[in-house]
């Protein structure tokens, strides 16, 4: 018996490196959904935001909570709205008047979210390569930050060696969960090119998209620079060369983003009002069907 989420589902698009053709053989298929929920969830006590399948490649959003991310500007659901045709795997009228809305969520906070997303990735790989080059010896001491032993507790000379020793406790235990919790392909990327160069790939891939809003007003999903990010994924650049090009590209965006001609908020009236009319018109069509 089919779950409510898959009955009322109005758009379901692929996601992930399929949707950007990044897909290589045994990649997953990754896809991500949009519904309105039934009667209880809309104007009843029940509450309904997202439900993620067990495996975790495919995710259906409540219209509401997925319109809510997409005037964030959420990257993920940004591509959602600006899918390939090809790539989407089922559509209703009220998913087609969702998509068709779509440039009303553009403004200059969706390039600065993509930018923040860029950012993620590049400080993951910085840190990771770090760990790779200069790997931590050993948990910090209390001692090294001049602290003594009192009382049962460490007490430290002031609140500034307490947070410089609360901070490298922090780097160390994130460390440690690195090593325990590396995914093993990750792992062999970073050991053979010295840094993930699958992070690489998204941080240029977020940042180019950057780029293409500025420039052409839009979000190219299905990439056209496609052979040039999996040869970054293959390791075509070395890692000094690849920070280089992703801080210019990061600068560039940052000096761009204030002069672009996109609004600087999205349009909030309007994709309140589109919510409220698709909600009322699934409404009307289940109390039809009750009748």
């Amino acid at each position: 018996m089919a779950e409510f989420w898959e009955e009322t589902l109005i758009l379901k698009t692929l996601s992930g490196s399929r949707a950007h053709g990044l897909a290589r053989e045994g990649s997953d298929t990754d896809t991500r959904g949009v519904c309105i929920p039934p009667a209880r969830f809309l104007i009843g006590l029940s509450k309904f935001e997202q439900h993620e399948s067990d495996c975790g490649n495919h995710v259906t959003y409540a219209l509401a909570k997925f319109i809510r991310l997409a005037l964030q500007g959420n990257p993920n659901i940004m591509e959602s709205l600006f899918i390939h045709d090809d790539d989407i795997l089922f559509l209703t009228d009220a998913g087609r008047q969702l998509i068709e809305a779509r440039e009303g969520f553009l403004s200059k906070q969706v390039i600065r979210r993509f930018m923040g997303y860029a950012l993620d990735q590049l400080k993951r790989m910085e840190r990771h390569h770090r760990w790779l080059v200069e790997p931590l010896d050993g948990a910090p001491e209390p001692s090294d930050y001049g602290a003594i032993h009192s009382g049962g507790r460490h007490r430290f000379p002031d609140a500034d060696a307490q947070r410089a020793y609360d901070a490298a406790h922090k780097h160390w235990r994130h460390y440690r969960i690195w090593r325990k919790e590396r995914n093993p392909e990750r792992a062999v990327l970073e050991e053979r090119h010295g840094y993930d160069t699958k992070h690489a790939m998204h941080l240029m891939r977020l940042l180019k998209m950057g780029e293409e809003l500025l420039s052409r007003g839009t979000l190219l999903v299905r990439r056209p620079d496609a052979a040039w990010l999996l040869g970054i994924r293959d390791g075509a650049m070395d890692y000094e060369s690849l920070l280089e090009l992703a801080h210019s590209m990061t600068n560039a965006l940052e000096t761009r983003v204030s002069s672009s001609t996109l609004p600087d908020e999205p349009d909030r009236a309007g994709a309140e009002t589109l919510l409220i009319e698709l909600q009322l018109q699934a409404l009307g069509t289940q109390a039809s069907e009750i009748r």
